[in-house]
């Protein structure tokens, strides 16, 4: 079954929540984004949303799509183009040529596709044969070709965060700096490094910040927020650092922390 004929959409719920280029979206543009997904999830060439020729009415490729889904969503065209506006602009969903798309859903999509044509293939290889136990056997090697492909799309996004792009090349990224070090080992969400290293950069905080960072991040570790439901509200290192998380009034209770042994 294709992933758009399921009545569920798959909602990686931790992700969603913690995105931090969606957390810098309103509260509008976050109600039209789970309206689009949905659309998404309907459509042929999954999770995208395309332009025809007959909805090609308007100079702007925003306001074509804002026309264009306000047949399909019970919100204003100018409610969704303002709302595109902002997702484009925080690159939660991209446009490119005449497809709005969401990359995540888009790779999801061809991922089950790479599964789908593998296990295909494992059932002919099996078939006719009568050796016992032949069809698993084809089977699992479709699974291992179908997770090797799938490694291999997935890479650079989700796995091999180490690694950054350079004028179309990866260079393995390094984090010699001890300052950082010493943050990433005391952030409790070990969760894109990469991110969390070109904010700690941009940030160059000195030894007295750096403190102040840490006794901070004690407090928050400490806190009701990031310790409910195992941590599900604990945003991206990146997010903490850019949004100077430490500066944000603590509860009476975290306030006046006892000192930390953490020596620079």
């Amino acid at each position: 079954m294709a992933l758009r004929d399921q009545p569920y959409i798959p909602l990686y719920v931790q992700d969603f929540m913690t995105d931090e280029k969606l957390s810098e979206c309103s509260a509008e543009s976050t109600g039209v984004y789970i309206r689009v997904m949905c659309i998404m999830h309907k459509s042929q060439e999954y999770g995208t949303v395309l332009l025809k020729q007959k909805d090609k009415q308007n100079p702007s490729k925003i306001k074509n799509f804002a026309v264009k889904l306000h047949r399909l969503m019970p919100y204003s065209v100018d409610v969704i183009e303002r709302s595109l506006t902002e997702l484009v602009d925080e690159e939660v969903l991209t446009i490119e040529g005449d497809a709005l798309m969401q990359r995540r859903m888009v790779k999801d999509g061809n991922l089950r596709l790479i599964r789908a044509n593998a296990g295909s293939k494992g059932g002919k290889i099996a078939q006719g044969k009568s050796v016992a136990g032949s069809f698993a056997k084809a089977k699992s090697k479709a699974k291992e070709q179908a997770k090797e492909q799938a490694n291999t799309e997935y890479e650079y996004e989700y796995e091999i965060e180490d690694e950054i792009e350079v004028k179309g090349t990866k260079k393995r990224m390094t984090y010699d700096d001890p300052g950082f070090q010493a943050f990433w080992s005391a952030y409790p969400r070990k969760t894109a490094k990469a991110n969390a290293f070109k904010a700690f950069e941009k940030l160059n905080p000195d030894d007295d910040l750096m403190r102040v960072i840490l006794r901070a991040l004690s407090r928050w570790s400490k806190s009701e927020q990031w310790t409910k439901d195992n941590g599900q509200y604990i945003p991206h290192a990146s997010t903490w650092l850019n949004g100077r998380r430490w500066e944000d009034e603590m509860t009476h209770e975290y306030k006046d922390p006892q000192p930390t042994n953490i020596i620079l």
